[in-house]
């Protein structure tokens, strides 16, 4: 800066030591509130003359004040006392302050209303009266807006059945391509002709993609394409003959697919036949056996004996029961055990009852044999009931 060029500080607004703000919150607004000063224009002040050596502002010919030289301390210690100053806006005057006080208390006066008396009561006013065409036209109108809302509710209803009965069709075809029954009788077969004719393939010409470009075309165009790579002949028309077939297996299949529903169905109904062909056929085999047991065991014969030919019916009720998985869960598991063991058991019982009957023949023998004394008499001339002598007995057992 030039020594020629001298700067005034801004005289300080002045503040009441006891106006200045004692809290924070005023203290923030006078920093945000803080004075700004124009920028210096540096290039006109240089151009100032070189008289101006004093302090005190000298006007120059042209009209401009020359600032009196200041020192930096001075400077500094100006803007010092203007930021204890306080704020730099001016405070509402204590007159303003009681005029708004007065103000606001004349707004919210009561001295007016009597508090005594009770609120007068709101009276509504009587709606007008709508002419028989204004209720028939409103009517209309709500009828014509409840049958577009049921309108659009059937369209929606439509629109989400349809989606309902298109998930359920592809559900009911997903389950049945992964059923076993669909598995074993379209899945499996495809994919056995497939591999079969890919070993062929394999083998034979060592390409094993020729049986998926085979089994791609059609007619004419497979055969001159499994001739061209198998050179005819045999070969060839054996090669042939599992393309056909695996073609075969895939239209089948592709065929369930498409017509799932009539396919499940047809696979239904063959399952019925085959178990009541398999029952029926487990019932003849059951009565044969029985009739065999019959002829060789007592436990399965009948006779005149009413008990024992109801055991026998419980007999052959309970074993009819295992073999259509119809009994106990513990019978049928003992039932295998018992098998096991029922022709040694059967054995077993069959010699025991002949050395039983064994030892009541010897005993009736023995018997017949033995003297035995005897209370009474059936010879004629003698009192019943009178007991024989020794000798009587010795003799009669002679005769």
């Amino acid at each position: 800066m030039d020594n020629n060029t001298t700067t005034v500080a801004a005289d300080p607004t002045p503040v009441s030591p006891a106006e200045r703000p004692g809290d924070l919150s005023q203290l923030e607004k006078q920093f945000k509130t803080r004075p700004k000063f124009d920028k210096v224009d540096y290039k006109a002040l240089s151009e100032l003359p070189e008289s101006a050596s004093t302090k005190e502002v000298v006007p120059t010919p042209g009209g401009l004040d020359i600032v009196p030289e200041t020192s930096v301390s001075d400077f500094l210690n100006a803007l010092e006392d203007k930021k204890n100053t306080g704020p730099i806006e001016d405070e509402p005057k204590e007159e303003t302050k009681k005029a708004s006080k007065a103000n606001l208390d004349k707004e919210f006066d009561l001295s007016d209303l009597d508090l005594t008396k009770e609120p007068e009561a709101v009276v509504e006013q009587p709606k007008a009266k709508k002419s028989k065409e204004d209720n028939l036209a409103e009517l209309r109108k709500k009828a014509e807006a409840a049958e577009f809302e049921i309108k659009t509710r059937d369209e929606r209803l439509a629109e989400y059945q349809k989606r309902a009965e298109a998930l359920e069709a592809e559900l009911e075809r997903t389950a049945f391509e992964r059923s076993p029954k669909f598995q074993e009788k379209f899945a499996a077969p495809y994919q056995d002709a497939i591999t079969r004719a890919t070993e062929w393939a394999k083998d034979f010409a060592a390409d094993s993609s020729l049986a998926e470009k085979a089994l791609s075309l059609k007619g004419k165009e497979r055969i001159e394409f499994i001739d061209e790579n198998f050179g005819g002949g045999a070969a060839s028309a054996q090669f042939l003959s599992l393309i056909n077939e695996a073609d075969s297996r895939r239209g089948a299949l592709e065929q369930a697919v498409l017509n799932h529903r009539e396919t499940a169905s047809v696979l239904v109904q063959e399952d019925e036949k085959s178990r009541q062909a398999t029952t029926e056929k487990i019932n003849r085999n059951f009565d044969r056996v029985a009739q065999h047991l019959a002829s060789k065991s007592d436990f399965f014969r009948k006779g005149d004996d009413d008990d024992h030919n109801a055991q026998v019916d419980q007999r052959i009720a309970a074993a009819k029961s295992i073999i259509h998985a119809t009994a106990s869960e513990n019978d049928m598991m003992v039932a295998p055990f018992l098998a096991v063991i029922a022709k040694d058991a059967v054995a077993e019982n069959a010699q025991l009852k002949a050395e039983l009957a064994k030892y009541k023949a010897r005993a009736a023998k023995d018997a017949a044999v033995a003297p035995s004394v005897r209370r009474g008499s059936s010879d004629e001339g003698e009192v019943r009931g009178k007991p024989k002598t020794a000798v009587d007995s010795i003799r009669n057992y002679f005769r």
